[in-house]
């Protein structure tokens, strides 16, 4: 357990500029753009977004903010606080897109394998010790980042609503469930095991392709256009394409939504019933034992 820990430390301090700095400065350039727009110094309208105060000059706005309960106004807040952190969970995605393409790949690239071949590690721990690291331990560093900037969401719109005479300041603030906290963390570890078959298979790729992308992309185009033509079905692209967005908008979820929110504990057991999930799991299984074994076989110490 000591040695997964070394391991897991080792890996954060070398990738802490995509792992922990990026998600960081994301946070803090929204939080300055939130504060900005709260307190008049700029707005954001395009043709797909608006953000901005002037909403709070329509009478409807106004009159629903004063006769709105607890529970729509929690439903309000917690689908605008989604959208919000979206940037953050964006930037860790692309961080773990590009650790998962160069990590076993890089190690062959500069020789590295060949020290880490010296010490007393075996190969399936190295490989848990990138695995867990994806799905266990970004999700609680990124999980700051998202609570820094609901509170300053927060603090910025009661201090907007009071100075406007809108709504008193504990508006927003008696509707908020810190409990949501904790449905986050669970929401983000049940993505990161909803996408383990992909992160898996690009790990695989840069563990014995001597050109990761291309040894992760054109299989699965191999196989897609194979299925089309052979099975005249598109199993295969509709399983990486659930892989790539949100568990709780896939094809096999048994409780379809169109809105972000954070879920329910119970909808991540309503995941983990589906079949799609267990195939997911083994396919995980499968890849990581190929990661380990061609680390292993690896003699050459050399991606070119």
């Amino acid at each position: 357990m000591n040695i997964l820990a070394a391991l897991i430390r080792r890996e954060l301090q070398e990738h802490k500029v995509g792992f922990i700095y990026a998600p960081f400065i994301v946070t803090c350039v929204l939080s300055l753009v939130i504060i900005s727009v709260y307190f008049g110094l700029t707005d954001i309208q395009t043709a797909e977004f608006n953000f901005t105060t002037k909403i709070y000059e329509n009478e409807q706005a106004l009159e629903w903010m004063a006769t709105a309960d607890i529970r729509q106004i929690t439903a309000v807040m917690r689908s605008g606080l989604v959208v919000l952190a979206l940037p953050i969970l964006l930037t860790i995605a692309f961080a773990i897109l590009a650790f998962n393409l160069s990590t076993f790949a890089d190690e062959r690239k500069d020789r590295t394998l060949i020290f880490w071949r010296s010490l007393p590690v075996s190969d399936l721990t190295t490989v848990m010790s990138k695995i867990l690291l994806v799905t266990l331990i970004l999700p609680l560093i990124v999980l700051p980042n998202i609570i820094l900037l609901h509170l300053i969401s927060l603090l910025s719109a009661s201090i907007f609503f009071a100075t406007n005479d809108i709504v008193p300041f504990g508006w927003v603030w008696s509707a908020y469930s810190f409990t949501d906290w904790f449905r986050i963390i669970f929401s983000l570890w049940a993505q990161s095991l909803w996408s383990l078959p992909l992160t898996a298979w690009l790990m695989f790729a840069g563990a014995f392709a001597k050109r990761p992308i291309m040894g992760a992309l054109v299989p699965i185009a191999v196989v897609v256009v194979l299925e089309g033509i052979v099975l005249k079905t598109n199993y295969i692209f509709t399983f990486i394409e659930d892989r790539l967005g949100f568990w709780t908008r896939a094809s096999s979820f048994p409780k379809q939504s169109e809105e972000l929110r954070v879920v329910d504990v119970s909808d991540i057991y309503l995941m983990i019933s589906t079949q799609d999930f267990w195939i997911g799991m083994a396919l995980s299984t499968f890849l990581i034992a190929g990661i380990v074994y061609f680390r292993s076989r690896n003699n050459d110490y050399s991606s070119e």
